[in-house]
């Protein structure tokens, strides 16, 4: 019976490490112009977010491949 908490404990432990992942993730949509050094160039890639409902462009460091998700401002 002492099994039946370790695997409740174990199951908890594994949805707060998704958890704190997934945020670590979002981040990235949650950049903005402000911090984006000059490194980064835009793509063509522009994408509504289904969720918030903007305008979303792409923008690549070509030197590393990150890409960031910066909405864009004034178009609709």
């Amino acid at each position: 019976m002492k099994w039946i908490w370790y695997y409740f404990l174990f199951q908890i432990c594994l949805l707060l490490l998704f958890w704190v992942f997934s945020k670590r993730k979002d981040r990235r949509y949650k950049a903005n112009n402000d911090n984006l050094s000059k490194d980064f160039e835009p793509t063509q890639e522009v994408f509504i977010d289904p969720i918030s409902k903007v305008l979303i462009r792409v923008y690549v460091n070509r030197k590393n491949g990150e890409r960031r998700y910066i909405e864009e401002k004034g178009e609709e």
